[in-house]
């Protein structure tokens, strides 16, 4: 396999093990891959354009060498991280939509944000190396790929949060500013990396280590959030019957549910394993959907509630 398909795989490992630390609702396929392809082709054909615009516009003031740095540290952290930041914008906006008929906001939450700013920080990522392959060669690129693979991930992120947020957070106000604010971090942070790339070349990946940690304890504290979440607004669904005792004593804890699932599957009770896994997804949908309702005018409401307290009825083959 060439080096290319290499990193391509590569790209599509870290894209699923993102996917996979989203414990309790995990992002659809049909929604993560059109955001990857966006980063690895709309969103690196815009940057390039008008980078290209920037770089002749500022040579007629300063050398060659400013406008290397000028580019690198100015530039392509506010153009890239716009270029990316649209994808987020489009997925977050058809996902308010469908919202409104099927009663669930997709889009919504830390976790959310962190895996959508990822896919098209990957897709981006990847472009920008294969670009890298064509004109300095194979050892640069096999350096980018090893060290440098989140960095346009971590970016990002910090966009896909601001996103993320919109949902849980009441006032217009706030809801207008977390994805610019997301945005902003997203073009300092960048900067500060390509800024430390410029100047003191490998330093960077220590600064990327960095980040990454901090996102490491970031994703702990809001998986926290939404295990307590799930504990708190399913309570009162045991007495209401929309789910049992016993479910509520696995749904909150993700290795509990999972090892149940795979207890079902190892004795051949494929058929419980798959209605089992549909009424836990919808009762996780339920929990975060409550939650939405008090917290924000974005919220589905109380009708898309009792949608879904009938869905997970329909499930179990029972009259609500």
């Amino acid at each position: 396999m060439t080096l290319a398909g290499i990193a391509l795989v590569q790209a599509i490992i870290y894209l699923l093990f993102i996917r996979a630390i989203d414990l309790y609702e995990r992002e659809p396929l049909r929604y993560i891959i059109p955001v990857f392809v966006w980063g690895f082709t709309v969103a690196v054909v815009i940057s390039i354009f008008f980078e290209a615009i920037f770089a002749v516009a500022v040579s007629v003031v300063v050398g060659a060498e400013g406008v290397d740095f000028l580019t690198t540290v100015v530039a392509a952290p506010v153009i890239e991280e716009c270029a990316k930041g649209l994808a987020l914008l489009i997925v977050f906006a058809v996902s308010y939509l469908f919202a409104r008929r099927r009663g669930r906001l997709q889009f919504s939450g830390v976790m959310d944000g962190i895996v959508y700013g990822s896919a098209v920080g990957f897709g981006f990522s990847l472009a920008e190396d294969y670009l890298y392959l064509l004109q300095f060669g194979e050892e640069v690129f096999v350096i980018r790929r090893l060290f440098g693979g989140f960095a346009h991930a971590a970016f990002t992120s910090l966009i896909g949060i601001g996103f993320g947020l919109v949902p849980w957070v009441r006032p217009l106000s706030l809801k207008l500013a977390l994805p610019l604010a997301g945005l902003a971090g997203a073009v300092a942070l960048h900067a500060a990396f390509n800024f430390t790339a410029f100047f003191f070349g490998p330093l960077a990946y220590v600064l990327q280590a960095v980040v990454i940690l901090l996102y490491v304890v970031l994703i702990t504290v809001w998986l926290a959030v939404e295990r307590r979440t799930i504990r708190e607004e399913l309570r009162e669904e045991v007495d209401l019957g929309t789910i049992t005792a016993a479910e509520y004593g696995i749904l909150p804890t993700y290795f509990r549910r999972t090892l149940y699932y795979l207890r079902l599957i190892l004795t051949g009770e494929l058929g419980t394993w798959s209605r089992a896994r549909r009424v836990h997804g919808a009762a996780v949908d339920l929990a975060f959907t409550k939650r939405l309702s008090r917290s924000s005018r974005a919220a589905p409401g109380e009708s898309s509630v009792r949608h879904l307290r009938q869905r997970i009825g329909e499930l179990r083959g029972e009259a609500v």
